[in-house]
């Protein structure tokens, strides 16, 4: 892609419909997905300035966090380690990660990145995340030795579905005209296969692209979710989420995905020579 697409920031906060899905900013949709909190804090990582609605329940916290410093919020300990964190990506927006990190008596995995002038720190429940690591490692070495494009994009989706456990995994390849068509697909053997159908261009939106290539991973852990509103201590602009893993969803996209019988989701983007392959 050579530029950015058009969006419309007079749409936040707007009805979202298939007469301007194209134009929504679902980069600053002002709010996350539930399974998971989020603080922004100034540039420096020092001072809380957004919260997002459910961080104090879910922090464990006597009051909304948005005004105090950090170090009251998560403690000397766990503030030191996010600051560090945050030291070593710099000002990349690529997130730093840390695992297991403990906050008034509870346990989180943590992701913190910079953008737009924001530390943006990201907190979801610990989660066995030596299991997943150990499934990566296990998918990389057994397709690392094929040569053939057609069996690694073959074995990619069996090696996926397996591993990991989703219903079905679908690798999906756009075309020249944007439109996009699923190439390999493993699935439980009840469900209808999509294998070979084409989709509109249409059905990813140039806003939605973009983001794809910004942030390769995707997850979606409740197509039926309530999204959590994000809250400010003053006059700040609406957060850009475009890295943050919790960012909430497009209503217009989570129609879709519930359409297709679709209850969560994760997408991995494939990038080749700086374009979205699929």
């Amino acid at each position: 892609m050579t530029s950015e697409p058009a969006f419309d920031a007079t749409l936040v906060g707007i009805p979202i419909d298939l007469n301007n899905c194209d134009r929504e900013p679902i980069h600053i949709p002002g709010s996350i997905q539930p399974h998971g909190c989020l603080l922004a804090c100034d540039n420096a990582g020092r001072q809380v300035l957004q919260h997002s609605a459910n961080a104090a329940e879910m922090l464990g916290l006597s009051n909304a966090p948005s005004g105090q410093d950090l170090v009251e919020v998560i403690g000397h300990e766990s503030a030191h380690r996010l600051l560090n964190t945050l030291a070593i990506a710099g000002s990349r927006p690529q997130p730093g990660l840390i695992f297991g990190m403990r906050v008034n008596g509870r346990d989180f995995d943590v992701s913190a990145h910079r953008f737009n002038g924001n530390a943006i720190i990201e907190f979801e429940p610990a989660a066995e995340i030596g299991t997943i690591f150990s499934l990566s490692r296990s998918i990389l070495s057994r397709l690392r030795g094929l040569q053939d494009p057609e069996e690694l994009i073959e074995m990619a989706a069996a090696l996926m579905q397996a591993q990991i456990g989703y219903d079905r995994v679908m690798i999906y390849e756009l075309g020249p005209d944007g439109a996009g068509k699923v190439v390999s697909e493993a699935k439980r053997e009840h469900l209808e296969s999509f294998l070979g159908q084409y989709f509109p261009a249409t059905d990813i939106p140039q806003q939605a692209r973009a983001l794809y290539l910004r942030n390769p991973i995707r997850v979606i852990g409740d197509a039926s979710c309530r999204t959590v509103p994000m809250i400010a201590s003053g006059a700040e602009q609406p957060l850009d989420l475009s890295y943050a893993h919790l960012r909430s969803v497009s209503p217009i996209h989570c129609e879709y995905l519930r359409n297709m019988g679709v209850a969560a989701s994760m997408s991995v983007s494939i990038i080749i020579n700086g374009a979205l392959w699929g």
